[in-house]
């Protein structure tokens, strides 16, 4: 991977913790990861791996590791949707929205971004009002207004009925797309799932991670343009990926 088109390096050497118990618990050992600008990485392994121990790491959310990260993830914007959409239940919509952006751009026209995502007909409302899936796509189109350098998506389509995430889908996907700061760059985006169905359909790269203390399995690069990835096509894949990594049944 060429300098120029870096993003973010990462070397975990090793994170460890402690139970409330009181016994000490290595999540991740010997991890690397390299991210791209305009590359959609997603993290794939099964519950209780160190997916969010991992992702948490590379966002500088959590700081307690041995390892580097470079740059240093406070020097890049970064927009993150959680599994929770954490909106707050006393501002509308919109208010949810625009409250991540810088005091200069509070009053930027936002009617293009919720159109997008199919929330300008929702802008006045509340997050008691919405539904899941309506409430995960204010929380996607709040990371983007920042305009990130890299977009962190944490199990986005975990508990939403099947039309809900079909849409949530097809938004991330527009989200991956989405030229960010011009030809300056292009956004990255990182997502961390167990669902290997959804990798495949959005992903440019996988990265499988072994059972804790998790470490990178394998890295497998997706040639296939994601318009062309059929239904028969990502069951094969998954498939091929499960024969190789048995490790991925579990996910």
């Amino acid at each position: 991977m060429s300098a120029a088109a870096s993003l973010l390096e990462a070397r975990i050497t090793g994170k460890t913790y402690r139970r409330p118990d009181g016994v000490a618990m290595e999540a991740v050992r010997d991890l690397s990861l390299s991210l791209a600008r305009g590359e959609f990485v997603c993290l794939i392994g099964p519950s209780g791996c160190g997916k969010t121990t991992t992702l948490r790491i590379l966002t500088g959310l959590d700081r307690d590791f041995e390892g580097t990260l470079a740059p240093d993830p406070a020097q890049l914007s970064i927009g993150i949707a959680f599994q929770e959409p954490r909106l707050l239940p006393w501002r509308t919509v919109e208010e949810n929205i625009r409250i991540v952006l810088p005091p200069a751009r509070r009053g930027m026209d936002l009617f293009g971004l919720m159109e997008t995502f199919g929330l300008a007909a929702h802008r006045a409302r509340y997050p008691g009002e919405l539904s899941l899936g309506l409430a995960r796509r204010v929380s996607l189109a709040r990371a983007l207004a920042v305009e990130p350098d890299l977009l962190v998506l944490d199990e986005p389509f975990v508990s939403l009925d099947a039309q809900a995430a079909v849409e949530l889908r097809r938004c991330v996907t527009l989200a991956a797309e989405r030229e960010q700061k011009g030809a300056a760059g292009r956004m990255g985006v990182l997502m961390v799932t167990h669902n290997v169905r959804e990798a495949l359909q959005l992903a440019d790269r996988l990265v499988l991670l072994a059972p804790r203390p998790t470490y990178i399995l394998e890295e497998v690069r997706l040639g296939v343009p994601r318009a062309a990835r059929s239904p028969d096509w990502i069951e094969a894949e998954r498939a091929a990926l499960a024969a190789c990594f048995p490790v991925l049944s579990e996910v």
